[in-house]
């Protein structure tokens, strides 16, 4: 089994921790991250949105033992940091919300690695290569060390995106994503950053700035100019959508818009685009691996040019099945060392 290193083990990197303990083929190497072994072990072992994970969690020192899997625990910051050829690791996953540039990504090169997942945007689109699976899957070559996923709003939307363009020849969009709050929030009211953000995630829906519609548009560049986005975190833990309202070349009605969907999601879209007929909510994308959940009950058409859509998605759970497939994708390319 090929050993993965993580680098952040919150929320991404505890549910991509969950589906590599899955796979046959690659195991975790090691974990690095600021946070106590003990606290990690934790909450690995117990999850407020997923479950209690259903394999033998227990610590020996800074050693994570998952069944008869020992798996080291480094506390360290910053790329560079750790040495991971030490423990045989091929690629690294980080996700630590930070470091997101490629100079940053570049220091676990440095020390061993061969490939770096950013599971993140990049401070700057230009710097690092992002990859929304199923769109621009080609920019992995046998040349490709580092990679970005992009955010889990854009994964979620560039499929219908794609699709509706396609079909209809999309004018312009503007779309809210209607977001989960997370854990840069506050629980009561506290100073910080923004004054918006420093409200109680739990008590208020709070706007919030988005650079979706530009990473959409670098990644889709047929897509720059057409696109504009706002944020609502909302007092869910997990569960999110996106409400979109666009214009379009030619002509669409209800029926129309959620066919050509639903073909996607069972043709070039399979697994990246689920399609749904049922009165769904939000807990129920809970666990859902697809980027995305398409609400074939909220299309409306407004005239014979404008829709509206809706497309589900979970916070992390999804995005992460993407990072699994990027790393069997820069592994099958074989990217150069």
């Amino acid at each position: 089994m090929q050993p993965v290193g993580l680098m952040g083990f919150g929320r991404i990197g505890r549910n991509v921790f969950r589906q590599l303990d899955a796979l046959a083929e690659y195991r975790v190497g090691a974990i690095v991250d600021v946070n106590e072994p003990e606290a990690l072990a934790y909450l690995l072992k117990y999850d407020s949105i997923y479950g209690r994970f259903d394999r033998s969690v227990e610590l020996e020192g800074s050693t994570l033992i998952v069944e008869n899997q020992r798996i080291p625990i480094i506390n360290a910051r910053e790329p560079g940091d750790v040495d991971w050829s030490e423990f045989g690791v091929g690629t690294v996953v980080q996700a630590t919300g930070k470091y997101r540039t490629m100079d940053w990504c570049s220091k676990h090169l440095e020390t061993g690695a061969q490939r770096v997942i950013l599971a993140s945007t990049p401070e700057d689109p230009s710097d690092v290569p992002i990859l929304i699976k199923g769109l621009n899957d080609e920019i992995v070559t046998s040349d490709t060390r580092v990679v970005a996923m992009g955010s889990n709003t854009t994964n979620a939307l560039a499929p219908l995106l794609t699709v509706l363009d396609g079909a209809f020849g999309l004018e312009r969009m503007f779309f809210t994503t209607v977001h989960a709050f997370t854990n840069n929030q506050r629980l009561a009211d506290v100073p910080s950053a923004g004054f918006r953000m420093s409200r109680a995630a739990g008590e208020n829906i709070i706007p919030a700035q988005t650079n979706s519609a530009e990473i959409l548009a670098t990644v889709l560049p047929q897509f720059a100019g057409k696109l504009s986005s706002m944020a609502l975190n909302v007092p869910v833990e997990n569960g999110s959508t996106i409400d979109s309202v666009s214009e379009f070349a030619r002509d669409v009605t209800v029926g129309g818009i959620n066919e050509v969907v639903a073909a996607a999601s069972e043709g070039r879209f399979k697994g990246l685009l689920d399609y749904t007929k049922d009165p769904i909510v939000s807990s129920d994308v809970r666990g859902a691996s697809a980027s995305g959940v398409f609400d074939s009950l909220a299309t409306l058409v407004i005239g014979e040019t404008m829709a509206k859509t809706i497309v589900w998605f979970d916070n992390g759970w999804g995005y992460s099945a993407r990072i699994i497939e990027t790393l069997r994708l820069m592994d099958r390319m074989g990217a150069s060392v």
